[in-house]
């Protein structure tokens, strides 16, 4: 019998502070609907229960509007009861007045986890689990360190050609209109160019024998997001095309290079029904290849956690974070979404002082695998497939995403800030 493995279990966690504990540990700030001068602080104690951590006990807080209406500051500390400790600080979308559409973000994520469960391996970082592979874990001391800084240049084309464009007004409620959209970037949604440098560090330590991974990386980003909406598109579509370079640290000094691309389309459904505010069909493909990939050395190819691989929060998500790493992968991914019009959580919330607007209902699929080459034939052999119901809760202008996802292996509840795609 397969026993299922639940990726994140609250036990007495407040709502909100569960939704600050994600924001902090995956920052992505949401557009708003609030006035210009106003800022929104909220300062939360947090008390959760995880595989890796058991109970821990953290206070979180974020600032939305500090500064400027489209930013945000965030904080987020905890320690629990098996030593595990974390601590997460950043700044998102701040803008310099005499450059209009160039947004600057950052963050510093820094963790130690002593009781970490783990694919086993010599190399934990670096082994690679191919498509038929066999998942067997151990328990590893974990530390984690993470800086990054991004520069997001605004294209003045499309929607932001416009002298009244912000990232703050984009529609994020379903009675919102949304414009119409064109096939051409220089007509309609958002084009923006980023630039992101990370310094990322793993060290594992089993028993006497330890693994020291990490990699500087630089990142180029295109995005075209050719929708009415950052969070419930209701048509249009998203592209996005990105390059990375990296060096690594530890014990596999070398240079690595990573392309990855992503197409996503958004299509209404017509509906017949009266308790529905919105319903729409979400389709997206994801593809990554590491042509510097060298099978007998470790020198050339980026670490699990950064390079081609599927399972945990995004891809593949009824597998573990970094199920399966190759040098390629390839998956599918389609979503049901469905707002009612019948809405529990406003009233219990906006006593609290908390807006809750909408929530999401969703079914979704994601088929891919990972592979040895970039072989599109190879992509549609053996692939892998999961499918679970998902639950999306935008509360203070944050979308919290809640997916329950079954694969051949374990069942997996996911819990994240923004859509899957």
């Amino acid at each position: 019998m397969k026993s299922p493995s639940i990726l994140l279990r609250p036990v007495v966690l407040s709502l909100l502070g569960f939704f600050l504990i994600l924001f902090l540990a995956n920052p992505i700030f949401a557009d708003q609907d609030q006035s210009e001068d106003r800022v929104r602080t909220r300062v939360v104690p947090l008390v959760f229960s995880s595989d890796n951590t058991q109970i821990a006990y953290g206070l979180g807080g974020v600032s939305i509007g500090a500064g400027q209406p489209q930013a945000a500051l965030f904080a987020l500390g905890f320690v629990s009861e098996n030593d595990s400790s974390a601590v997460s600080v950043g700044a998102v979308n701040y803008r310099i007045p005499v450059i209009k559409n160039l947004y600057f973000s950052g963050l510093f994520y820094q963790s130690d986890m002593p009781h970490y469960r783990y694919f086993a391996g010599d190399d934990p970082s670096y082994d690679i689990r191919a498509n038929d592979s066999m998942p067997t874990f151990t328990t590893l001391h974990l530390n984690d360190s993470v800086a990054r800084v991004q520069a997001r240049w605004v294209l003045p084309i499309g929607a932001a050609k416009n002298e009244d464009f912000s990232l703050s007004r984009r529609a994020i409620l379903p009675e919102q209109p949304q414009p119409a959209i064109s096939l051409h970037p220089a007509e309609s949604g958002v084009s923006s160019i980023r630039f992101e440098w990370e310094t990322y560090e793993r060290d594992f330590q089993q028993s006497s024998v330890s693994s020291d991974s990490g990699s500087d990386v630089f990142r180029l980003k295109f995005d075209w997001d050719n929708t009415g909406s950052r969070l419930i598109p209701n048509s249009g579509g998203r592209v996005r095309l990105t390059s990375e370079w990296g060096d690594n640290k530890g014990d596999h000094n070398g240079r690595w290079r990573r392309y990855e691309g992503a197409i996503t389309g958004f299509f209404a459904v017509p509906s017949t029904l009266g308790w529905a505010k919105q319903q729409v069909l979400a389709l997206n493909l994801h593809a990554a290849h590491t042509p510097t990939w060298d099978v007998s050395s470790a020198q050339n190819r980026p670490p699990a956690y950064l390079g081609a691989r599927l399972g945990g929060l995004l891809r593949l998500r009824g597998y573990r974070g970094s199920r399966f790493y190759d040098r390629s992968s390839w998956v599918y991914s389609a979503e049901y979404r469905l707002i009612p019009k019948w809405q529990p959580l406003a009233g219990l919330f906006s006593k609290l002082g908390y807006r809750v607007p909408w929530w999401q209902l969703t079914v979704f699929a994601d088929s891919g695998r990972v592979a040895p080459y970039f072989d599109l034939r190879g992509f549609h052999q053996s692939m892998k497939t999961t499918t679970g119901l998902g639950l999306r809760i935008l509360a203070e202008g944050l979308l919290v995403r809640i997916d329950f996802a079954r694969s051949e292996e374990e069942s997996a509840t996911v819990v994240a800030i923004d859509q899957a795609f």
